[in-house]
């Protein structure tokens, strides 16, 4: 369990909006505990495309976040099986 804050933002949370209806319940559930996993900020890596992000994997799913005053800010989430490029616009 971390100590920080997590705050989605409103495109991390219409991704969960899209991909909702095409997984599981219980896969959607990991992605959205899955923030919840990081014990320090430096703890994933820096994305290769986001590089003013970090990344973790959870399934075929990528979820970007940024960490700033003791938050974690979701960034994103889409699955990584897709190009990366056009889900990052």
């Amino acid at each position: 369990m971390n100590k920080f804050r997590i705050i989605w933002s409103l495109e991390s949370k219409s991704d969960l909006n899209k991909i909702k209806n095409n997984i599981s319940k219980s896969k959607l559930k990991n992605i959205v505990i899955a923030p919840k996993q990081i014990v320090f900020p430096e703890q994933f890596q820096i994305d290769e495309y986001r590089k003013d992000c970090r990344r973790i994997i959870e399934g075929n799913y990528k979820i970007l976040y940024q960490f700033e005053n003791q938050e974690i800010r979701i960034i994103k989430v889409f699955n990584s099986l897709h190009d990366p490029i056009k889900s990052l616009k």
